[in-house]
């Protein structure tokens, strides 16, 4: 009697020992800067590693070394288009999962916090409006909403009543925007410097204009989630 709960005992033991390993094999593969700022450019959309790699400063080989990492944790899954291969985040779920994380991070890491503050005081956009608060504002005729992502990203998917207008493009659309206008802009989400950077030229400028805190997957998480 004694042996059988004691082999039973170890067979729990190997079940326990297994599931933490799985769970720790899949934390490791998030573990790395560059593979949370690849996370970052998936959750935009698809794009090919040559597209990573414009986004980033990671080479060709690195960024394909990061790729087959999350894509064997099943974090990202790829597709062979002629020459070319395309990654996407594996699902919803799991860009839900990593927006928990980077909110926990900024809140209960005051280092993380501090660098965010400071951030968004040198570029003028402390004052940021939620995504509660950008809902009641959508379709005010009185506030335009920017996005400055590059157009690709938009054009896979973008905030209801949006405006394309990539970073690049911003000082030469200027005469087009209207200094009676609350301007809301937007780009990849909290750690993306493009709203940040778009804030500081548009309030230089003469305009009304706040960033939104976070992004456009967070925007459509919440959609996602409402419905």
């Amino acid at each position: 009697m004694f042996a059988a709960r004691n082999i039973y005992k170890m067979k729990g033991r190997e079940f326990k020992d297994a599931m933490y390993d799985g769970l720790a094999k899949l934390l490791k593969a998030l573990a790395n800067p560059a593979r949370l700022e690849i996370i970052e450019m998936l959750s935009q959309g698809e794009k090919s590693v040559e597209g990573i790699v414009q986004t980033t400063n990671l080479n060709f080989a690195n960024a394909s070394q990061h790729l087959q990492v999350l894509k064997n944790n099943n974090i990202v899954k790829a597709r062979k288009e002629k020459q070319y291969v395309f990654y996407s985040l594996v699902n919803n779920e799991f860009l839900s999962l990593y927006q928990h994380i980077a909110r926990y991070a900024v809140s209960e890491i005051a280092e993380l916090e501090r660098i965010m503050n400071r951030q968004r005081d040198d570029n003028k956009s402390l004052n940021a409006v939620g995504l509660d608060e950008l809902e009641t504002m959508i379709n005010n005729e009185n506030v335009l909403l920017l996005d400055v992502r590059p157009s690709a990203e938009y054009e896979f998917g973008h905030i209801t009543g949006a405006v394309s207008v990539p970073m690049p493009d911003l000082l030469c659309c200027l005469k087009d925007f209207s200094k009676d206008k609350e301007i809301v802009a937007y780009c990849r989400g909290p750690f993306c410097v493009l709203a940040d950077e778009a804030v500081k030229v548009l309030s230089e400028n003469g305009y009304k204009v706040r960033r939104l805190d976070e992004g456009y997957p967070e925007w459509k998480m919440k959609q996602l989630e409402s419905n």
